[in-house]
């Protein structure tokens, strides 16, 4: 009896620990939303979504999100692999631009509720001339600029309705002789409710983490001095940059049709430290778990307007699953596409494969 009791308060003071420091941190996100700081962050490619699935509803899952994919949504939703969930993932970003990215991400039951997901974003620009000063045409050489992203993450499911985690992020910029460094904080939680878990909340803190500032050879130079009869060499200083922090506030619902058909709709608010405020509606429509497809649309202002609108994209998004049994304990292949068009280039594609064992 003793021991139940010391179980039962530890799972309270684990939940009740984890709900008020997420609640402390929320003054902090609600402050955001703000168009006027539109440029002045950095590290904008944690903005961006790298999974075929969720962003086929542009992101605005954060409510449902389950597996590796919610660690870029909604690192609660990580509680929700069974076992063992594996994922590639290449997006070419604004076809046209020649800007890809790869991703990968592993999430693996430890303990009866606990999950640990890691995931790896590498994008890429390819190479770039080199110029200078002296030589502004170029054909001095060339160099390729890369972010990359490394995350950690653990999840927990605290009861049959909640589950929340939280996830560290290292982040890596460099171009050329110039590095940035840095890292940033997730934390989330997702509740269900119903007999069949339809009505889904949730709610999400994201990059949430220190300035990030380069630092390098690149930025060194020649400076003179009346003064002295030599040139002195040394760095100019730096201006540092915050990462993008938000807010994600999602509900979603699960419309089940007989047995084989479901339609799934879902909302989400996202509080943006250096943009405007979003709002994303989308739908999905599941026959069994083969086949799904999915779209979203982001109300953000202006965004229908291709002369005002603060995005390059059109605001809709779309996009299909296709997953198939590979034994009888479960495990499953697919292959997932998303698609969101542009005003300017052809538009953002990104397909991935899928295994859960």
């Amino acid at each position: 009896m003793v021991t139940r009791l010391y179980k039962l308060d530890m799972k309270k003071f684990y939940r009740l620990t984890y709900l008020s420091v997420l609640t402390a941190l929320l003054p902090a996100a609600l402050l955001a939303g703000n168009g006027e700081r539109a440029g002045s962050g950095g590290a904008t490619e944690l903005l961006i979504n790298p999974w075929a699935r969720s962003s086929g509803f542009g992101g605005f899952n954060s409510s449902s999100a389950r597996g590796v994919e919610a660690m870029n949504l909604n690192v609660g939703g990580l509680a929700f692999t069974k076992k063992t969930e594996i994922i590639f993932s290449r997006t070419n970003l604004l076809k046209g631009t020649d800007v890809s990215i790869n991703s990968f991400g592993l999430s693996q039951k430890i303990s009866s509720d606990g999950v640990l997901g890691v995931s790896i974003f590498s994008m890429n620009f390819g190479d770039i001339d080199v110029t200078t000063n002296a030589n502004p045409e170029g054909n001095i050489g060339k160099f390729s600029p890369q972010l990359i992203n490394f995350a950690v993450a653990y999840s927990k499911e605290f009861s049959n309705s909640i589950h929340g985690g939280v996830l560290v992020r290292g982040i890596q910029h460099t171009i050329a002789d110039i590095k940035a460094s840095g890292f940033a904080l997730d934390a989330g939680i997702q509740y269900c409710a119903g007999d069949l878990d339809q009505l889904k909340l949730g709610i999400a803190l994201r990059n949430i983490g220190p300035d990030m500032q380069m630092s390098g050879d690149g930025i060194m130079a020649t400076f003179t001095d009346p003064s002295l009869p030599f040139a002195v060499e040394g760095y100019r200083k730096s201006q540092a940059y915050q990462v993008p922090s938000l807010l994600n506030l999602g509900l979603s619902y699960d419309f089940y049709m007989k047995k084989d058909h479901r339609v799934t709709v879902l909302g989400n608010f996202t509080s943006n430290a250096f943009s405007n405020d979003q709002f994303g509606l989308g739908a999905e429509y599941a026959y069994k778990k083969y086949l799904m497809l999915r779209a979203g649309y982001n109300a953000q202002a202006d965004i229908a307007n291709k002369d005002l609108s603060p995005s390059v994209y059109t605001g809709l998004s779309c996009g299909a699953t296709f997953e198939l049994p590979i034994n009888d304990k479960g495990s499953t292949f697919g292959i997932d596409y998303s698609y969101s068009p542009s005003y300017v280039f052809d538009g953002t594609h990104v397909i991935g494969a899928r295994i859960t064992l």
